[in-house]
C-alpha cells in the first residue's frame, strides 16, 4: 500500500488522465483487467504502482513508459520470466507490489 498521496484516475485532471491513458495503451492487454484481489483495499480502492508516481505526471510518463517497453512481447524473456524477476525483486525490496 502506498503511503504517499496519489491521484487516482477518476480524480485526475485532464493532463494526468492523458498520461494514464497513454500508459495504459502501452502495456500488454492482460494488464487492462481488474486489480489482483491482494491489491484491493478494504475501502474498495486499489493500490497502483503507476498512481504512486501521479504527483509528477511528467516523471510518471517517462518511468512507466520505460517499464512498458521492457514488458513488450517478443523481447528476450518470456512473460513468465519477466514476472518471476519482478516478484524476486519485490521480495528482496520488501515491496508489496
Amino acid at each position: 500500500m502506498t503511503w504517499i498521496k496519489t491521484i487516482p484516475y477518476d480524480q485526475a485532471d485532464d493532463d494526468l488522465r492523458r498520461v494514464y491513458d497513454s500508459l495504459r495503451a502501452m502495456y500488454p492487454a492482460e494488464y487492462a483487467g481488474p486489480p489482483a484481489p491482494s491489491l484491493v483495499r478494504p475501502d474498495g480502492g486499489a493500490d497502483s504502482i503507476v498512481a504512486a508516481h501521479s504527483l509528477i505526471p511528467e516523471a510518471m510518463g517517462h518511468i512507466m513508459a520505460g517499464l512498458a517497453a521492457l514488458l513488450r512481447p517478443g523481447l528476450g524473456l518470456t512473460r513468465r520470466q519477466q514476472e518471476m524477476i519482478a516478484a524476486v525483486v519485490s521480495v528482496e525490496n520488501s515491496c508489496f507490489y
